[in-house]
């Protein structure tokens, strides 16, 4: 009865994942106040996993969802839909810089590819479309509500992290046999289900943690150069 649960409110999610878009008024679209807030670094640790499928999957139970996007400033109390109102592919409101991470994978901008209607023809494991991305936050610009899904192929290979800002949220992650370390006879799977009251429930626990941060630009460029290295030969 608890794993029949726990997939049911997988269901939930993943249906409200693949759902209509928010109305325009909270898209990612937010004009020159946007365009001149501060980057910030909105980064995000699960709960760990408690439910993990597989004959040898590539998780523990000290396994999580862990990942970050980077974006100007969000306003408070808004709700942020960064696939509208551009909602095919490539998505120009999407964070340039993200990444997303279970333990096993990383899935960042690089990684994203156009929508397939079948999506077992994909072959590459690594690339994988984007479904749902956006955020809601509170009245300090926290984020409280969040809604993120990554598909390869839809039967074996997802990618799910979404809280409902309410009661109920869940991280899901799937992998084909023989990939990413799964030794399976169809997939592996790992869940960590959450509420807002933490563990009333077996195999739920306190939802996962947002913080925020002033992003810090990565400096690639090359190291200085000695001055005068052929003096003194």
């Amino acid at each position: 009865m608890i794993r029949n649960s726990i997939v049911v409110l997988g269901a939930v999610l993943l249906a409200s994942a693949c759902g209509a878009p928010e109305t325009p008024e909270t898209s990612a679209t937010g004009g020159q106040q946007a365009a001149d807030a501060p980057l910030m670094k909105y980064s995000y640790t699960g709960a760990p996993f408690t439910v993990i499928t597989g004959v040898k999957p590539p998780w523990t139970t000290e396994s999580r969802v862990t990942g970050h996007f980077v974006v100007p400033e969000l306003p408070p109390n808004s709700n942020i839909d960064f696939l509208d109102p551009d909602i095919d592919f490539p998505f120009v409101n999407l964070p340039k810089e993200f990444s997303f991470s279970d333990g096993a994978r990383s899935i960042t901008h690089a990684d994203i590819v156009n929508v397939m209607k079948n999506t077992g023809d994909r072959i590459d494991p690594t690339t994988h479309e984007v479904r749902a991305f956006s955020v809601s936050t509170d009245a300090d610009g926290n984020v409280v509500k969040w809604d993120m899904l990554f598909v390869h192929d839809v039967r074996r290979n997802t990618f799910l992290t979404a809280h409902n800002g309410g009661i109920y949220g869940q991280d899901l992650v799937e992998v084909d046999a023989t990939h990413f370390g799964c030794v399976a006879t169809e997939k592996c799977t790992a869940n960590a289900n959450y509420t807002s009251q933490g563990s009333v429930l077996p195999d739920t626990q306190s939802p996962g943690k947002w913080t925020k941060e002033p992003w810090i630009e990565p400096d690639d460029s090359p190291g200085e150069q000695v001055a005068d290295a052929g003096d003194g030969s």
